[in-house]
């Protein structure tokens, strides 16, 4: 019965210690996920910004002035997660929403701001980076020009629809037009550009920019045109120094990327001293179980 024992418990440490090294260093496939360095990951843009991942909104209250919570909005909110994003934003945080074809009107509607991603794709066949689904995007701010900020390249993007007081940041061409069809042309009923691509409104103590197209921030396109730039003067708008996250609970996930999120969770914890004592006990236990086992056996 001990050898039995031991033998479960080194088959039970082998198959832990395969599947955490898998875990660790197998790389993640999915889109926008911070361990995936393919053309669609954001491991470039992770380390670039320092940006740390946020696996539930919860995570977010304890902080606000002076840090940016970027969201991309592929899952639909629930109500309290939505209230968390805006307590978050009026006590003076940064909200970056991009999105294209996801829920980020969920999130709009319930901060009472009169902005709407349109949801079709925005199209621009002669202003454009190889392809007319590559906008080039010129027409942008002064202050985002005078920070050295040529053009930006989208990647199957939309546009915004703005009818409040809002500051637009950047704009498509005159010859862009919003493809509702989906025939990848212009008819005389689809309206054409410019298009409001980028915007920012004050709500509360903090701000919220919105962006019409995440794909910017992947590994393929950040370093494409000012697309980094863009985003590290949006950042800056944040103050000094911001504490930068990025939420990936709305994110769609593969199982390996759920396992990374639980385990980086359980990282975070051990680096508690009381978690590390119990973790030091936890193992004496099962080491010192054996041992016990087989004492209990002996007879005087």
């Amino acid at each position: 019965q001990v050898r039995m024992l031991n033998l479960a418990a080194v088959t039970l440490v082998i198959v832990l210690s395969v599947s955490w090294l898998s875990i660790v260093f197998y790389p993640s496939a999915q889109d926008f996920m911070w361990s995936n360095p393919s053309w669609n990951g954001l491991r470039d843009f992770s380390s670039q910004f320092g940006a740390e991942m946020v696996t539930d909104l919860e995570e977010v209250k304890p902080w606000a002035e002076g840090s940016m919570l970027i969201s991309i909005p592929y899952l639909p909110y629930r109500d309290e997660e939505l209230k968390r994003i805006e307590d978050f934003v009026r006590g003076g945080g940064s909200l970056l929403l991009m999105d294209d074809y996801g829920y980020g009107n969920q999130v709009l509607h319930a901060l009472g701001l009169q902005i709407e991603f349109i949801g079709d794709p925005l199209l621009d066949p002669y202003f454009s980076y190889r392809n007319q689904r590559l906008p080039l995007v010129a027409d942008l701010t002064a202050n985002i020009k005078e920070a050295g900020i040529q053009h930006l390249v989208l990647n199957r993007a939309t546009a915004l629809s703005i009818s409040g007081p809002y500051e637009t940041l950047a704009r498509s061409s005159e010859t862009s037009f919003i493809d509702g069809n989906g025939n990848a042309s212009w008819d005389e009923m689809e309206p054409g550009g410019p298009f409001a691509v980028a915007a920012m409104a004050a709500l509360g103590q903090g701000t919220v920019m919105v962006v019409s197209d995440p794909s910017i921030l992947i590994n393929s396109m950040v370093d494409q045109g000012g697309n980094g730039a863009f985003l590290r003067h949006l950042i800056s708008l944040t103050g000094d120094n911001p504490r930068v996250a990025l939420d990936t609970s709305h994110l769609a996930k593969a199982l390996l990327d759920r396992s990374k999120d639980v385990l980086e969770t359980a990282r975070e914890r051990m680096s508690i001293p009381y978690s590390q004592v119990l973790l030091v006990g936890a193992i004496l236990v099962l080491t010192l179980m054996p041992v016990w086992q087989k004492g209990d056996k002996v007879e005087p």
